[in-house]
């Protein structure tokens, strides 16, 4: 037909086109353990768009078991070893994998920085060997000390609280009305944790050694420790150790632990427990149990 306007249809094909990495994925974040890191996805073409799964690993080549979301929080394990992201797209035509960048060492957090829902204090070697199995995390002064608890509520032995380093068995084994500083900490509940516990005398211990608060010269009859990593195996001097340099953890800083006598959970005698003082670094004991004293607790995190 004269004038008539021509319409002309062409089959559409579909096709498929498998995912194609243009730009890597970058991981970021603070490379200390309790830290969280993030991967992006990277940059992808491909028909139909791709989705994306995440694998971390250590470096060289050890995928890290469950950790399959773009944020992985990093552990204990993760110390010495570098971290990297494996974002595999995949659509109905392939499934690709592309790697981020590898980060920088993974390191302990500096002594008094935030970790495990308080802050770091230390790491402590139960087996006595200078070889640390757990990291010790100090509660926060709001709400994990009480300034006035009594250890006991009378001057009677209490079974299972003579360890020097084992303040999870000790303090469970006074998680009762008639302990009140042991029950207090046991209760606790703070940062998504509820494994706070009174800590034995040379886990406190530690706490003074990295965290003590004063200018003041120490007391050079105390200080040996074999349970600190290092190992200490004589006393203070009367400048070692010094005061902390976590700035929160100083005389009148928001975290700092009083110049006073602190409660450990280790018993000394029927009558009396061993103490901590964060003056001067002495270690002695009460004439009696029932005595209110401070106490703050803390957690252990696996190393």
């Amino acid at each position: 037909m004269t004038g008539a306007t021509q319409v002309v249809f062409m089959n559409q094909r579909s096709f498929n086109v498998a995912p194609v990495n243009t730009v890597a994925p970058v991981v970021t974040g603070t490379t200390t353990v309790g830290q969280t890191l993030s991967s992006t996805t990277g940059t992808w073409t491909g028909v139909p768009t791709p989705t994306f799964t995440y694998q971390w690993f250590r470096s060289p080549s050890t995928s890290i078991s469950g950790a399959t979301s773009s944020t992985y929080t990093l552990v204990s394990a993760d110390i010495g070893n570098t971290i990297y992201c494996q974002v595999t797209a995949t659509n109905v035509a392939a499934a690709v994998s592309a790697n981020s960048n590898t980060t920088a060492t993974i390191t302990l957090p500096a002594v008094g920085a935030a970790f495990g829902g308080g802050y770091f204090a230390g790491q402590i070697s139960t087996a006595g060997t200078g070889v640390a199995d757990y990291n010790l995390v100090i509660a926060p002064v709001a709400s994990g000390e009480n300034s006035s608890k009594q250890w006991k509520t009378s001057n009677t032995s209490t079974a299972g609280t003579s360890s020097v380093i084992d303040g999870p068995t000790n303090s469970s084994n006074m998680n009762n009305a008639t302990h009140p500083a042991a029950q207090f900490c046991e209760g606790l509940s703070i940062g998504g944790f509820s494994d706070w516990y009174m800590p034995a005398k040379n886990e406190l211990e530690v706490c003074y050694y990295n965290l003590k608060p004063t200018t003041t010269s120490n007391n050079t009859s105390s200080g040996t420790n074999t349970n600190a990593v290092p190992s200490r195996g004589s006393n203070y001097t009367s400048g070692t150790p010094a005061q902390t340099s976590a700035t929160d953890f100083k005389s009148g800083g928001t975290e700092a632990f009083a110049a006073d006598s602190y409660w450990s959970s280790t018993e000394n005698s029927a009558t009396d427990a061993w103490l901590q003082y964060f003056a001067s670094g002495v270690q002695g004991s009460t004439t009696s149990k029932t005595a209110s004293l401070r106490v703050r607790a803390v957690r252990r995190v696996a190393v």
